[in-house]
């Protein structure tokens, strides 16, 4: 089963789910991260602290991503859903 001979909407749907997938991989980065667990009262300004550093929460970004797109991918494989 190919990504590439997938319809549209399988394609949109999986796209949408990689990007969710790196959102939530940052979040749970910063959660993860010293810079959360600073002042538990100026949380949003410690998350914009925290954002500017790329290298901190790319890795987490991209194992979210790579999560998400790996677990629709099979689920559609198991479903055989086309």
């Amino acid at each position: 089963m190919n990504p590439l001979n997938w319809k549209k909407e399988h394609l949109i749907t999986w796209a949408a789910l990689i990007i969710a997938g790196g959102a939530a991989g940052v979040i749970f980065g910063w959660l993860e991260s010293p810079s959360s667990r600073g002042q538990s009262d100026n949380t949003g300004a410690m998350l914009l602290v925290y954002l500017p550093y790329p290298a901190s929460y790319w890795p987490w970004a991209a194992t979210g991503a790579v999560l998400a797109g790996l677990a629709y991918y099979s689920a559609d494989l198991l479903t055989d859903a086309r």
